[in-house]
């Protein structure tokens, strides 16, 4: 029935996903802005003589635009050159990135009297649009150096009407900020209402593909603090975090209609971060999915490249860390050649939820290479890799989805089998009356057992947590009767992530088994309750006891971890593990909460941390 089930929600699933590539692509499409009648621009001229706006749909100004290097708009007609829009100058024609030009265009047979406009992209970096002899636009202040240029990216929508059946475009383009300048991007002609069209309809995808990504990205991070070995919903959320920055810096810059005023070259870095972190994080999320199959090390080294490469962003200009996107796309390149076959070695080997990361992850890595051929001009396609996270993320729920069912069948089937077996051994009862005393006595020591189990920490095989608050309860209540003093300490192992970062979990583990035995050798001559209450930090009750009694005791705990003298190289006090120790002693009072003398335990533990680590810091509290 399990299998009947599994194999419906697998079919399920497949139909889902296929629905939301389809409708991705379907909304891909509504975006579509390449004419039906293929014109194109050729040698500066673009015909429109057999093209209906409301029948053909917009134009893409592609082809041949007329280029008129270092000139504004004082060209002459013998200086005329053409150069193939999109693309950059320096790559058409040989010319430096740094520079400024004038690019040129005019448009034949459009009907008078109608509103048109332009969807301008972002161009590298600066521009002033003029049509028919008219400033109509502008992006930034262009120059003829860089002390006179202003670089900015901001996508619009530029509305104009032709009193004529010609439109001459001039755009007036400089760039001393960026690695490449010129239109690298397709400029969209068409009538007012079309652009209007076009431009909702791509604002609201994005839009709604930030929201996706933004909420997948929290709920993610709700899951991880909710259970902290969940280092995959950590690792998911951050990437849905910065593809979100990448969204909101790249294509229509929505960061721009949030803060109109943000630097140029802050968009720029959060771009390129955005990209340059992204692609590691997400390589540590297949880690943590498959981690038989994806190398530990290849994860870290392509994190280190990545940490090097974002420095650079950080610490540089545009001019000089624009010049490393090429050698990180080649390196995304070879990662997702490494994944892919990862992932079909994980496939092989029938591990869970491996065919529909195959297929997603597969997607995203087409979509993440459409990009990058799109970002060098190799191409010209809309940038797609957030439509391929978008769909990973239904691989992610349904991943989590299933574990979730399983665990529930699971829970079901353990239910049943109890139930069953409390029916039989009722039955069992009622047939043997004679051995019913026999039963009864096993029964409550299977109970005793169970009990004592859930009062102890499964790893160290010490008291847990609600051990500790049952205790503490009852040992509080006595000294406030009796009138006789209670402390708490608490013991927290030093450097300890340095510790599980440099030796592993298992080690990690290993350690606290052989610091949890030795306190609770320790403190069974002092009459003392130790319990493990989470990660490496450990906390004692201790009755009867005097100031100079409990400083023995927290002292005696500090250096028999000492005496165990378990090597600790990263450690900052030492070269073997330590332990910091806060305590508080008080004679309580019925107007004293017991939450006061563990709150005051907690602050010398930071205090005893603050002076260095290694230490003891006790508070001794007056009535």
């Amino acid at each position: 029935m399990n299998s009947e089930w599994g194999t419906k929600m697998y079919r399920g699933f497949y139909c889902f996903l296929f629905i939301v590539i389809l409708g991705l692509l379907s909304g891909c499409s509504l975006l579509q802005t390449e004419s039906q009648t293929g014109v194109s621009v050729k040698q500066g001229y673009l015909n429109l003589n057999d093209w209906d706006g409301e029948k053909n749909g917009v134009v893409r100004l592609d082809g041949d635009w007329e280029f008129y290097w270092k000139k504004t708009r004082d060209f002459q007609e013998n200086e005329k050159q053409y150069i193939s829009v999109p693309s950059t100058w320096s790559n058409e024609k040989g010319v430096p990135g740094h520079g400024y030009a004038a690019y040129r265009v005019v448009i034949n047979h459009v009907n008078k009297d109608t509103e048109y406009a332009l969807d301008m992209p972002s161009i590298s970096t600066a521009y002033n649009l003029w049509i028919d002899g008219d400033l109509v636009g502008s992006n930034g202040t262009p120059g003829i150096d860089k002390k006179t240029t202003m670089p900015a990216y901001h996508p619009q929508e530029v509305y104009f009407s032709s009193e004529d059946s010609t439109i001459e475009i001039v755009l007036q383009i400089s760039n001393y900020h960026y690695r490449d300048g010129g239109i690298w991007e397709s400029i969209t002609f068409g009538t007012a209402d079309q652009i209007k069209d076009i431009a909702f309809k791509a604002d609201a995808l994005e839009m709604v593909i930030f929201g996706c990504l933004l909420l997948s990205g929290l709920y993610h991070t709700v899951l991880f603090i909710q259970r902290r070995q969940n280092h995959s919903a950590l690792f998911f959320s951050i990437v849905c975090f910065l593809v979100c920055i990448r969204i909101a810096a790249t294509e229509d810059i929505l960061i721009v209609d949030f803060f109109p005023n943000i630097p140029w070259s802050l968009i720029v870095k959060l771009e390129y971060l955005s990209f340059f972190l992204s692609v590691p994080m997400f390589l540590w999320v297949l880690y943590t999915l498959y981690p038989n199959h994806i190398a530990k090390k290849f994860c870290q080294v392509h994190m280190y490249v990545s940490v090097i490469f974002s420095m650079i962003v950080i610490f540089t200009s545009p001019n000089t860390f624009t010049h490393t996107n090429i050698a990180y796309q080649l390196m995304t390149i070879i990662s997702i050649v490494y994944v892919s076959i990862a992932l079909l070695k994980a496939l092989k080997d029938k591990q869970e939820g491996a065919l529909i990361v195959n297929l997603c992850a597969g997607f995203l890595s087409l979509t993440v290479i459409n990009d990058i051929l799109s970002v060098n001009s190799i191409i010209h396609n809309y940038r797609l890799s957030s439509f391929g996270l978008f769909v990973f993320i239904f691989s992610q729920s349904y991943i989590i989805a299933n574990r979730s069912a399983k665990a529930f069948n699971e829970m079901e089937r353990v239910t049943h089998e109890l139930a069953v077996l409390n029916q039989t051994l009722e039955e069992k009862v009622r047939e043997r009356t004679l051995s019913l005393e026999d039963s009864r006595d096993e029964l409550r020591k299977a109970n005793v057992k169970l009990e004592n189990l859930s009062y102890k920490d499964q790893l160290t095989q010490i008291p847990n947590r609600r051990y500790f608050d049952e205790k503490f309860h009852i040992e509080w209540s006595r000294a406030l009767e009796i009138q006789s003093t209670i402390a708490v300490m608490y013991i927290d192992i030093d450097y300890f992530k340095l510790y599980n970062d440099t030796y592993g979990h298992e080690a990690g583990d290993d350690c606290l088994k052989q610091v949890a035995k030795v306190l609770e050798e320790t403190l069974k001559p002092y009459n003392g309750h130790i319990a493990r209450i989470g990660g490496e930090e450990f906390i004692v009750i201790v009755s009867d006891v005097t100031a100079e009694d409990l400083n023995k005791v927290c002292e005696a705990c500090r250096k028999s971890i000492e005496l165990l003298k378990i090597t600790h190289v990263k450690s900052v006090l030492s070269k073997i593990v330590t332990v910091s120790i806060g305590a508080a002693l008080v004679l309580p009072h019925t107007r004293m909460s017991s939450r006061d003398l563990i709150n005051a335990a907690d602050h010398s533990l930071y205090v005893a941390k603050e002076k260095g680590r290694n230490q003891v810091c006790i508070d001794f509290r007056k009535k």
